[in-house]
């Protein structure tokens, strides 16, 4: 079909202007209907809009147009006269300068002046010798220092390289001054089993920590690590599966010795500590299998010793404790303490020749595992432990109860450490994320700072021996470096003796406590070994027996075993009496369990009690009439041992 498109226009115009298809004089009989194609609709694609936000920060310009004047600069030299002599007096001839003198004096101007220049110059001097402005006042005053308004300041915020997140569960820092930081990244035993992870672990320069150092390269992820105190360039690591390797970091970024699998750990080395030997080289560590080795790392074919953590005479890894952390101080090199999981810090000797010996003393530290111990860098005797909700701190010479508790309300601590530079100064790490301050001379109640480090959990913490920079590692991989203000870092004049009367105190205090603890225990059990002599004469002369009771060596504490295993010894004897079919009944004697009391009299002797008549009442009557005028005396005993308490405070 033909379309055609008339234009009907004046020439002139045609030759001035375009031609457009609007200008065409159509026909109703010339439109036509034109139908899409299929095959071409098919092919087509509808265009999607998608609205994208821009963010175009517009640029200010200016024209400016500065005009400079060209400075023009000239030397002049002053010509200065002795004095300000006028010029026709010359200053060195003395004959002129008197006359001068003379002739300046004479003048009524100069009379004038020196008397109003004399008021001032006397007023002045008058308030100098009131007021002397260069006299030093409060000279014999203490230091007060300024409030720091940021006393924890974040110096570095190191994240793991790694793409996976690790958590930091140790941290070392390097024995020259404390400019680089070691730490080992792991994850628990069961994530690796299932995934793939990435084993490096890192040492950070300090100064510039931009990105690792030095990568610490490993067949299995690190769970501690530790510096050799003696080269800086050696460092002892432990593995989440027991091995333990040495690290040279001149020759290689992989370790230069391993233990073997058969002679290591039988599970994740919890704490790696060097011991100060002669030649530098021997380390200990720990690990959850209950187990405490030592190590020389000329040697790592077999340790050189190991202890079972195990306090019984007989000494077994099942039923050893499970190791968390370990303290050494170099000032005591035999000595170390061991926390475990059961919440017990075990203090042990290691030149003691059996298990039992090595193993001191034992505190029952926590309710949960003893997650830090860290001994008080300037008082050796004093430590402090982290557990559960609370930092206790101890002395070795008291085993039943901390002298001093720091609470933290809800919140479950997970790393401790004392300040080595202010001996008052206790950091904590906390499962909220936050570094808790606590200075036990100010208060301890409450912290005295906390600081919101991480939204993680802190898993560690180390402080650097010169007191004013200390590391805190999280478990999402961050390793913060956090610098102290002075006022926490510097020690004032009288913190150490001020701190060690406290403890001093509190030591007395708790020693007091437990011989008053001690003394009423042995005051209750005395009475109640004679008000249980009573008894056992009133049942076996309703019995008609005779009682032979042995003195144990140490009298226990009165209860109800003790009527429990009297009964079950005279319903013996009545049973007895009932099938002999009231035959004579011979005297004859009775040893009761351990449990029992003795049957003493005032002078220590023992009780023969022989009756030939039978009572009519039964023995379960006269044991309870006993064992309720036994009770009775004990409530009243109690009672008065309350009003004395309460009259002597």
């Amino acid at each position: 079909m033909d379309l055609t498109c008339v234009v009907r226009r004046d020439i002139k115009l045609l030759s001035k202007r375009k031609c457009y298809f609007s200008d065409a004089v159509l026909n109703p009989s010339q439109s036509v209907d034109i139908y899409p194609d299929s095959e071409l609709t098919a092919s087509f694609t509808i265009a999607k809009n998608k609205e994208i936000g821009v963010q175009c920060q517009a640029c200010d310009l200016s024209a400016l147009h500065i005009n400079t004047d060209s400075a023009s600069t000239e030397n002049r030299g002053i010509h200065h006269k002795e004095g300000g002599w006028p010029r026709d007096v010359n200053p060195q001839e003395s004959d002129q300068t008197a006359r001068y003198r003379k002739k300046i004096e004479k003048d009524e101007a100069y009379s004038h002046a020196v008397l109003h220049l004399g008021q001032q110059m006397e007023h002045y001097i008058k308030q100098n010798n009131v007021f002397n402005i260069y006299e030093d006042y409060f000279t014999d005053a203490p230091d007060v220092p300024t409030p720091d308004p940021n006393p924890l300041r974040t110096l570095h915020l190191l994240k793991d390289p790694s793409p996976t997140r690790r958590a930091v569960t140790g941290l070392s820092w390097s024995p020259d001054g404390g400019t680089k930081l070691a730490a080992a990244y792991s994850d628990p035993f069961w994530k690796n089993l299932f995934d793939h992870k990435d084993n490096d672990s890192y040492i950070w320069n300090i100064e510039r920590a931009v990105q690792p150092e030095i990568v610490l390269r490993s067949m299995s992820q690190l769970r501690s690590v530790s510096f050799n105190p003696r080269d800086q360039h050696i460092l002892a690591g432990g593995s989440i599966y027991g091995a333990v390797g040495i690290w040279d970091v001149r020759k290689s970024q992989g370790p230069v010795e391993c233990v073997p699998i058969d002679v290591g750990h039988s599970e994740s080395v919890t704490s790696i500590i060097w011991s100060n030997s002669k030649a530098g080289g021997e380390f200990f560590s720990a690990s959850g299998d209950g187990q405490v080795l030592w190590w020389d790392m000329r040697k790592l074919n077999a340790p050189i010793d190991a202890l079972v953590l195990d306090p019984s005479a007989t000494p077994r890894p099942e039923n050893a404790l499970s190791a968390c952390c370990l303290e050494y101080d170099p000032s005591m090199p035999n000595k170390f303490l061991v926390g475990t999981r059961q919440g017990i810090v075990m203090n042990c000797n290691r030149r003691a020749r059996t298990t039992a010996e090595r193993i001191m003393c034992q505190y029952e530290a926590h309710l949960g595992p003893v997650h830090a111990l860290h001994r008080h860098p300037q008082l050796p005797k004093i430590f402090l432990t982290v557990g559960d909700w609370t930092t206790n701190i101890w002395t070795e010479d008291i085993r039943d109860s901390p002298i001093l508790t720091l609470r933290n309300q809800n919140v479950q601590l997970l790393a401790g450490a004392w300040s080595y530079t202010r001996p008052s100064v206790i950091f904590t790490a906390a499962t909220d994320g936050a570094l808790y301050l606590w200075d036990i001379l100010a208060q301890r109640i409450n912290p005295t700072l906390c600081s919101q480090v991480s939204e993680s959990p802190l898993l560690s913490l180390s402080t650097q021996e010169q007191g004013k920079i200390m590391a805190v590692g999280s478990k999402d991989g961050r390793l913060s470096v956090i610098q102290i203000s002075e006022n926490l870092s510097t020690v004032t004049r009288n913190d150490k003796a001020a701190l060690t009367s406290l403890l001093e105190r509190e030591t007395r205090r708790e020693k007091t406590l437990e011989q008053r603890s001690k003394d009423g225990k042995s005051k209750q059990g005395a009475k109640a070994s004679i008000v249980f002599h009573m008894a056992v004469a009133s049942v076996a002369a309703a019995t008609q027996s005779s009682l032979v009771v042995q003195q144990p060596q140490s009298p226990t504490s009165p209860s109800k075993k003790m009527f429990e295993s009297l009964k079950e010894t005279l319903q013996a004897l009545h049973s007895k009496e009932n099938t002999s079919n009231g035959e004579c009944h011979e005297a004859t004697g009775i040893e009761p369990s351990i449990d029992m009391m003795p049957a003493i009299d005032g002078q220590g002797s023992q009780i023969n009690l022989s009756v030939s008549q039978p009572m009519e009442s039964t023995v379960d009557q006269h044991l309870q009439t006993a064992e309720e005028a036994f009770f009775e005396t004990m409530d009243q005993d109690i009672l008065s041992r309350g009003m004395e308490e309460k009259q002597q405070s």
